[in-house]
């Protein structure tokens, strides 16, 4: 993390975007997911959570008969983003849709806030989750000061979902804001009754919102699957009500709302689930189908709707909104465009399920259409930002790893000093200390070379690579990189494309990127040698000591300098590249750190129990902000400062159930 300041005068825009290409944090976030993994490995922390399952009742509609509540996820990234979407969502009220030429009707601020997870980056900790998150969504309160909030006189109430980042550090942060030790600290003022990292919401007029947590493993734990299949049970689940036992059951004519921590549909079948083997959240799609309307999640940071056909609409509507305040991610990408399909998989064969239920379970594929598959469409006009945007924002990247962040030093400029430390160190130990080998095979000194002995002598220089252990580290380390590259490649490349274009994209086109630098690596030396040596003040090499030393020094620095610009800039071109073709959608947009186009879902169950969903945009955050007067909300766009207007929120789309 940068060197962060804390406190209510530090605005939002001197709280910039984390910088994913800046080292320390590519660390940070590796190390933390392993350990974490590793952690969860032996021992599973969702199993801890005090039993029975929490149910929050928000069952009592409005005087009016309409009850209101919103759906933000993927927030606490830079404080732009983040501060304008908290101080919109906890506003009183919002502009609805137009009707005929003429501002709608408004949307009133929502009494129940749902959070969907990855409320800080680039990995959860105590200081994360205050910098980016928490002190952002206080600051953007319009009661400050109230130990308590309340929305139109009823209880302001929260339930949140940890998704992976939340995850980093064991959900440790997470649970201290969520779930233990609440009352000590109050969010927003907020009623939190919950006791798990997820989550299961009473909502009027038969409607439920169900909040799963994968934790970093892609699949629900044993605890959270029984107490979900226990609302869905005849007997129900039985909970202790101000000491009074209370019986709560999903019937059979109620519509379920779905709230996962990572769009499952936009990967392969089954998230990895094996035949015979159905994942448990499988199983519970399958107990609950016929009443799931909609499967939302954030993670993907922007927002997409996909619909079933119309005479399948019992089978749900996927909604893909993480567009809370964390840098936009593309939606032009083969993963998000491709048609998704509902399919019934047969587990006949499966031994003596321990956790009982159907037979059949429910998954997602993009695979050639089988007999009774459901398939989903991609609603375009829901797309946000939309797939030409998206195309157009692909050719950022080409700067994005040489820009710093205002006021710091941090930046992913600090990507290009590292690739040109690992220029140098490749260059020191693979070529430079083999200058006699040249000579003794019958090549001229170092800085003689002509055009001619270019390819002979980097043939020799592959030699000395593969013989060198350090060197040959060094470039496996390199090679790695780019093949972790082509490794999220591999679930975007669709299934019908045949085998060897699948084997060329996932890893022809990661060893060609490292290639390139391989490359690019000797090019520098071998012509850098040739130019450095027409140098007079540096001097022939075989001069004397002194003067090799200048001109081995001369040459590092060289190689260093350009080695930066160099390969900062072949990577560059491969994120470009490979996010035009349609790939990379999670990470071909983390270096341009797009702060537009956020917003979040504001749902309604109206009287006759429909459900009505906007999701309000906000095209453009600004960027500057000041003090507003009286103190709440904290900051207000300094409209005197370039693209620091008025948020600005229009309904970029709206669905009913």
């Amino acid at each position: 993390m940068c060197a962060a300041r804390f406190g209510d005068d530090v605005a939002p825009h001197q709280r910039p975007a984390v910088a994913w290409y800046q080292p320390d944090v590519l660390f940070s976030a590796a190390r933390n997911m392993l350990s974490s993994t590793d952690l969860l490995r032996n021992r599973d922390l969702r199993e801890s959570y005090e039993l029975p399952l929490t149910v929050i009742d928000c069952s009592e509609p409005e005087a009016n008969g309409d009850f209101w509540f919103d759906f933000i996820a993927d927030t606490g990234d830079g404080g732009n983003g983040t501060y304008a979407v908290a101080s919109t969502a906890l506003g009183e009220s919002v502009a609805g849709l137009p009707v005929d030429g003429q501002p709608g009707a408004r949307l009133p601020r929502g009494e129940l806030l749902l959070l969907g997870g990855d409320l800080a980056y680039p990995a959860a900790s105590s200081e994360e989750y205050r910098y980016r998150f928490i002190e952002m969504f206080e600051a953007a309160r319009h009661d400050a000061g109230a130990r308590t909030s309340q929305v139109r006189g009823r209880p302001f109430t929260l339930a949140a979902l940890a998704q992976n980042h939340d995850w980093m550090d064991s959900a440790a942060t997470f649970n201290r804001y969520f779930v233990r030790n609440k009352g000590s600290a109050l969010f927003l003022g907020a009623r939190i009754p919950q006791k798990q990292s997820y989550f299961c919401v009473k909502l009027p007029r038969g409607w439920w919102v169900l909040g799963f947590d994968f934790a970093l493993t892609r699949e629900v734990d044993r605890d959270q699957y029984d107490q979900f299949e226990r609302l869905l049970s005849p007997d129900g689940l039985e909970v202790s009500d101000g000491g009074q036992k209370k019986v709560h059951r999903i019937g059979p004519d109620d519509r379920v709302i779905l709230v996962y921590p990572e769009p499952y549909w936009t990967r392969p079948i089954g998230d990895g689930a094996r035949p015979n083997w159905p994942k448990r959240y499988q199983r519970l799609e399958r107990l609950l189908r016929g009443r799931i309307a909609l499967r939302l999640a954030g993670d993907l940071h922007h927002y997409m709707r996909w619909t079933p056909p119309h005479s399948s609409l019992h089978d749900g509507m996927l909604v893909t909104c993480g567009t809370g305040g964390a840098f936009t991610h593309p939606t032009h990408t083969k993963m998000t465009s491709r048609p998704v399909r509902l399919r019934e998989l047969d587990t006949k064969h499966e031994i003596a399920p321990q956790m009982g239920g159907e037979a059949l379970v429910v998954g997602l594929d993009d695979r050639h259409e089988k007999s009774g598959d459901v398939t989903f469409r991609r609603v375009e006009a829901s797309v946000y930002p939309d797939a030409a945007e998206s195309r157009r924002r692909v050719w950022g990247n080409l700067l994005a790893l040489f820009k710093k962040n205002k006021g710091s030093w941090g930046g992913n400029w600090w990507f290009t000093v590292f690739m040109g430390l690992l220029y140098w160190f490749n260059a020191y130990l693979n070529l430079l200390p083999f200058a006699d080998t040249f000579v003794a095979d019958g090549f001229q000194p170092m800085g003689k070379f002509t055009a001619d002995d270019y390819w002979p002598v980097f043939v020799l220089w592959l030699k000395s690579m593969v013989f060198s252990p350090l060197g040959f580290a060094v470039n496996l380390v390199m090679i790695g990189a780019c093949l972790m590259m082509g490794r999220e490649v591999a679930i975007e490349v669709p299934s019908t494309d045949s085998r060897v274009w699948r084997l060329v994209v996932t890893l022809g086109f990661g060893l060609a990127h490292a290639f390139v630098h391989v490359i690019a690596v000797y090019s520098l030396v071998f012509w850098l040698q040739q130019a450095i040596g027409e140098l007079r003040w540096i001097g022939d090499p075989s001069a004397g000591p002194w003067a090799a030393i200048g001109h081995a020094v001369a040459v590092g620095a060289s190689v260093f300098i350009y080695g930066s610009l160099l390969g900062a800039l072949i990577f560059a071109c491969y994120l470009t590249l490979m996010s035009r073709f349609g790939y990379l959608t999670n990470n071909g947009y983390s270096a341009l750190g797009i702060e537009d186009f956020k917003g979040f879902l504001r749902f309604r169950i109206a009287a006759d129990a429909t459900l009505h969903a906007h999701f309000v945009a906000i095209d453009q955050v600004p960027r500057q902000w000041k003090a507003t007067p009286g103190g709440a909300p904290k900051w207000q766009p300094d409209g005197e400062a370039p693209d620091s207007g008025a948020i600005v929120t229009r309904v970029h789309d709206h669905f009913t159930l």
